[in-house]
Order: structure tokens, then sequence, then C-alpha cells
């Protein structure tokens, strides 16, 4: 049912989003990465990677049998990059998308980091940059995904500077229904099942 809730939400604008290999932290892992369409001049704008881990037996500090864990960067502004109110900004983001979005969670935790990157190669130096980096882990209510993936794509678009209303959905065809009810094999095509 979790993974069949992934596969029948609504799919974003402005994100390409790809399945990548998900970290061997439960027995049943699936992950999904994602950028912005729009870059700035080569690089997304934001980019991100939710994981889903399932434990069949659960794990103590998840307080349950599922966990979401998800990343999102951003370059952001200089002038943005020294806000003192930065990090709690960038937390809001993400509560508040998961709060819009209807996602029942409990457990909530998490960073948000700023970094300055220098980068030197050839005979020029490159500019300068700021991102920002939010990552956090959160255990679901109920076993329906498919609002927390909803929250994940509303906060990379608010990470890179886009309105919430971005990450609502376009309008599908129906997708075909499969005969399998288990959640997530350890070597599962995801992104297959989402098509």
């Amino acid at each position: 049912m979790a993974l069949l809730s992934l596969r029948d939400a609504p799919r974003p604008r402005g994100l390409v989003l790809e399945e990548v290999p998900a970290p061997r932290l439960a027995p049943w892992a699936a992950a999904l990465s994602a950028s912005t369409e729009e870059t700035t001049p080569s690089v997304p704008l934001a980019s991100g990677r939710l994981v889903v881990l399932h434990d069949p037996d659960g794990q103590p500090a998840w307080d349950g049998d599922f966990r979401l864990v998800v990343e999102v960067r951003a370059q952001i502004d200089d002038e943005s990059g020294t806000d003192p109110f930065l990090g709690a900004v960038a937390w809001s983001w993400l509560t508040d998308s998961l709060d819009d979005t209807g996602a029942g969670y409990h457990s909530l935790v998490g960073t948000v980091t700023r970094a300055l990157s220098e980068t030197f190669g050839g005979l020029s130096l490159s500019d300068a940059c700021t991102h920002i980096e939010v990552r956090a882990s959160w255990s679901p209510r109920t076993p329906d995904l498919a609002p927390h993936l909803q929250a994940w794509y509303e906060l990379i678009h608010l990470a890179s500077g886009h309105e919430p209303q971005l990450a609502q959905p376009l309008t599908l065809a129906p997708l075909e229904t499969t005969t399998s009810t288990s959640f997530l094999a350890p070597v599962t095509d995801l992104m297959g099942v989402l098509r």
C-alpha cells in the first residue's frame, strides 16, 4: 500500500525525478532524487533526495515501522546566507510543507546547514556561492506516503525561491494497477512502479 501511494501521487511541475540507490539502513528501502528544471547557469536552483525506509519489526528510534529521510540543497544569495534567522526559516519551509499537504508525522528531527563554497580551478577563480541544506527524518502516521512526497516537492520549490504552488500536481491519466500489495523489495525499481 505504501509503495502504491507513492506511485499514485500526483507529479510536480518543474522538477526532474529519478530513482537512485537507497542506503541500506533498513530491510526495505527506496529512494528518489529531484532537481529543478530551472538552473543557474547549469546547476539546478535546488535538488534533493527522499528515502523511504521500512522495517516490518519496527525500530525504537522511529517509533514505527516506516521512516522518511529527506535532503534538500539550494543555492542562496549572499545576503540571505548571513541572515541569523535563515535556519529557522528553512526549517519552517519543511514543517509548513508537511502541514500544508496534510502529511501526518511524528518524531521529526533534522538540521539546517549553510555553507560558503569557493571553487578554484584552471587560471581563474570561480564565483563564491552560498548553499543551504535541509536534512530531516520523520515517521509517517499512516502508510499513505503521497502527502509526504508532495511535502518534499514543495520544500524543494520553496528552497529554490519559488512559490509552493508550483508543487501543485499536473493532471495525469490513471496509472495501471499492479497485483502486488507488498511494500518494497530490497532491490526495487521504484520509478518503474511510479510510471
